[in-house]
């Protein structure tokens, strides 16, 4: 055989392996409308697809689990979920100490903070734009950014739910004087302000950037500048990496309301 037979062969058996390890799928099932498989698209990168639609991309190991074992994972519970959701049931929700998505009360994925870094948004941006690629797929509309109405808490207190806005810290001069219920305030104790919620309530507030999650007290009043909705102790804030901008976007759940 010529050599540039021999090298032409070779090259078109290279491609064809090539192309079967891009595209080894794992079919999970489901019916002519709604297809679940995962599938291997690059070098320990794997996609689950829902109807033809890249919804979601496993590039990082999390919770012990490596790449390929998420997407299944994902992909098996997305198939039993879409067997009976509504579109308007897909959302971004703050799930115990991460924030994923959902499909009804079923958790479907968690965007960690590597998989964020990767895509150079926020876990709750990439949450959101998880949860739209799958309603897009399911044929439903996309939530709008910069509305987070539609974040979901499944741990919150019925009557205040879960909402955003900017969490600020304070300490220094603060440090050893009197709170709004009378006790002494100590910078280090897992504490917050807040205008309106009942004292001792405890709230869980939620790093919208990171991720990280801290629950505090509630025990004086304020912040009193625009915009910003709760104050945290400096130790609260050092627990979600709060100190150094000083201000940031969370999630706020009430998940005990003090009397």
């Amino acid at each position: 055989m010529p050599s540039f037979l021999r090298k032409t062969l070779g090259i078109g058996i290279s491609f064809i392996l090539v192309a079967g390890l891009t595209w080894t799928c794992l079919g999970i099932s489901g019916g002519s409308e709604r297809y679940v498989t995962a599938c291997l698209s690059g070098e320990n990168i794997w996609d689950i697809i829902l109807n033809d639609y890249v919804v979601l991309r496993m590039r990082c190991p999390n919770g012990g689990m490596s790449p390929e074992e998420r997407a299944i994972c994902v992909a098996e519970r997305l198939e039993r979920a879409i067997a009976t959701a509504n579109c308007e049931d897909i959302k971004p929700a703050v799930e115990e100490g991460s924030l994923g998505v959902v499909i009804g009360t079923d958790h479907i994925a968690t965007a960690d903070v590597r998989h964020a870094e990767i895509n150079g948004s926020t876990c709750y941006e990439l949450a959101l734009e998880w949860a739209n690629n799958l309603r897009l797929a399911l044929g439903g509309f996309s939530l709008p950014k910069g509305d987070t109405n539609h974040l979901v808490s499944f741990d919150s207190v019925s009557s205040h739910g879960v909402y955003v806005g900017q969490a600020s810290w304070y300490g220094g001069y603060w440090n050893g004087r009197l709170t709004a219920n009378g006790e002494i305030y100590d910078e280090m104790s897992l504490t917050a302000a807040h205008r309106t919620l009942p004292f001792e309530s405890i709230v869980r507030v939620t790093n919208l950037s990171c991720g990280k999650q801290v629950v505090v007290r509630i025990n004086n009043r304020g912040p009193y500048i625009d915009g910003r909705v709760i104050d945290l102790s400096k130790a609260a804030a050092k627990a979600i990496d709060l100190i150094s901008p000083g201000i940031t976007d969370v999630a706020i759940e009430v998940i005990a309301e003090g009397s």
